[in-house]
């Protein structure tokens, strides 16, 4: 049986696309890893897009591929690769991007015990979340440069309140070998509650001197881990 490296698919977090990861991606075909990537149906969706509706798209990017898959799940995308790979065996690895992992039956709001939202999290007139867009730049890209960070505060989108609240049953990582990636750094989602609670239940840890958004800033130092991680599942898939 092939030892080549495991695909690796590419979840985004909220308000995102596929587009956050276009520099990963090609620094992971620099070390010959397949990365597919997808925008996730609650961004930018009609009303009624929720987690369910992310994770089935997930599903159907696993379901193409023919050999073992890593997913890489940032932020919001924890959520949704532990819903997506639960019911999978295709499923090799899972990879914590500064990712909420949640206990059985926890949504994103209760994860991390405080059961609301952030406060920087804005609603629209249509029910959909968007966040502080003047926050953003120090939220999401505080180790950018300016020229990225306003590319990427004009690219994020709405996305529905609904992927916040619905839980995860069974999350995937209780039986699936898990990798959490701390960002040191990050304006978005405390280190001390990545280390604290979300860490802990991978059963590897690995920390990054970035912010929220490696994909962006480190892109090199991201792809460095996440083809040593496909390798290595695609050796034990073998």
């Amino acid at each position: 049986m092939s030892s080549a490296p495991a695909t690796v698919v590419l979840v985004h977090g909220a308000w995102h696309g596929s587009w956050c990861w276009e520099r990963v991606v090609r620094e992971l075909a620099a070390r010959g890893v397949t990365a597919r990537t997808l925008d996730l149906p609650s961004v930018g969706g009609a009303p009624g897009e929720s987690l369910t509706s992310d994770a089935a798209a997930v599903r159907k990017v696993i379901d193409a591929e023919r050999g073992p898959v890593v997913l890489c799940g940032h932020s919001y995308g924890g959520m949704v690769i532990s819903l997506a790979a639960a019911a999978s065996e295709r499923v090799a690895r899972l990879i914590y991007l500064c990712a909420f992992v949640p206990e059985d039956g926890q949504s994103l709001v209760t994860t991390g015990g405080g059961g609301e939202l952030a406060p920087w999290i804005c609603h629209n007139a249509d029910g959909s979340t968007i966040p502080d867009l003047t926050r953003a730049p120090e939220l999401f890209f505080g180790d950018c440069d300016p020229p990225t960070q306003a590319w990427a505060v004009g690219k994020l989108r709405p996305q529905r309140p609904e992927a916040f609240s619905e839980p995860v049953p069974q999350p995937a990582w209780r039986r699936i070998d898990s990798t959490f990636i701390v960002c040191a750094q990050d304006g978005a989602m405390p280190p001390e509650l990545q280390r604290g609670v979300f860490a802990p239940r991978a059963r590897r840890v690995i920390e990054l001197h970035s912010g929220h958004s490696p994909f962006l800033s480190q892109p090199v130092a991201l792809a460095g881990v996440l083809a040593t991680e496909a390798t290595d599942a695609g050796a034990h898939s073998a």
